[in-house]
């Protein structure tokens, strides 16, 4: 995911805004559900527009594909979606169809960047504005329930973005740009050969078609811990008793990770909400996938958290500075 520098207008408070992409010391927790793409679609639209695997295996780099530029439909054009002059409806031509579409894209993938960045402050606890973690239990809540709310407010606004191209290129070319824009977003995986278990493409029968990793397969990440490191008090004393307060934590948010990634595979699209199916992903496919890779990465930061924090207990032991830990 690149990293850009944004502003949020949160609707509580004007004053408290959080600038996107400032939690590099602690949060580096790419929300999985942006890297998505559409299957393929029966539609109106160019030929030379059809969306290939998130990386196609020999194929150029993601940021040399071309937008996918679809056809007005008839119905649009005949019913003013584009304008009207007092000699009828307007009808596009190419020029400025591809200039529609720039537009368009840009709009979405502001929208899908801001997101990332809410989602993952959500999830970490982490405050964009400082790379940090909130000083109180207050703070914390405060800023979670305001990333919560700019989560639905971005999801919708997206949701709107693309309800407004559907009117002038009709749903299965929406599902093509939304496609595209997802995976542009979120960019490739880290090998042409095979997707990682946290990218979608991993699951989705046009990329590899894997099943889910097994539970006590999912590694865990090494560098999850280090991201801790810049919030822990410098005092000794009260270092051990947040490592202890984030070890309780991390215990049960993975405890909730596993539950929820078991429950996914168990009973896939019945197992996601139906915001999720309907709104959030283009189908429950793609909903499904997205939300294995999710709480895959999930499970393997929290286990390298975890890991990272019992080791820091039993640092401070071997040390004999605070006596056996409660």
């Amino acid at each position: 995911m690149e990293r850009t520098q944004k502003m949020f207008d949160w609707a509580k408070d004007d004053a408290d805004q959080l600038p996107q992409r400032a939690h590099t010391k602690i949060c580096e927790n790419d929300s999985l559900e942006q890297q998505i793409v559409a299957p393929p679609i029966e539609a109106q639209f160019d030929a030379d527009a059809t969306l290939p695997p998130a990386v196609a295996r020999d194929g150029p780099d993601p940021d040399e594909r071309v937008l996918p530029v679809a056809k007005p439909l008839p119905d649009a054009v005949a019913h003013g979606v584009f304008g009207w002059t007092t000699e009828g409806p307007i009808e596009p031509d190419a020029e400025d169809v591809l200039a529609l579409t720039t537009e368009h894209s840009h709009e979405l993938r502001a929208l899908l960047i801001d997101l990332d960045v809410v989602q993952d402050a959500a999830r970490n606890g982490c405050d964009p504005r400082t790379g940090k973690l909130p000083r109180t239990p207050e703070a914390a809540t405060q800023m979670k329930e305001r990333c919560r709310s700019e989560e639905q407010r971005l999801k919708q606004t997206y949701a709107d973005a693309l309800a407004a191209y559907a009117e002038g290129f009709g749903q299965a070319a929406t599902d093509l740009l939304d496609a595209w824009m997802r995976q542009h977003v979120a960019g490739p995986p880290a090998s042409t050969n095979a997707y990682d278990p946290s990218h979608p493409w991993h699951y989705l029968p046009a990329g590899d078609g894997a099943p889910p990793i097994q539970l006590s397969e999912i590694p865990s990440d090494e560098q999850a811990g280090r991201f801790l490191e810049a919030a822990m008090p410098k005092n000794p004393k009260k270092r051990l008793k947040r490592i202890r307060e984030l070890l309780d934590q991390e215990r049960e948010r993975l405890a909730e990770d596993r539950q929820r990634y078991l429950d996914v595979i168990e009973r896939g699209a019945k197992a996601l909400s139906r915001y999720d199916r309907e709104i959030a992903y283009t189908n429950d496919e793609i909903a499904v996938a997205s939300t294995l890779a999710l709480k895959y990465r999930h499970i393997s930061l929290g286990l390298g958290r975890i890991a990272w924090l019992e080791e820091q207990i039993a640092t401070a032991v071997r040390e004999n500075l605070f006596g056996e830990p409660g």
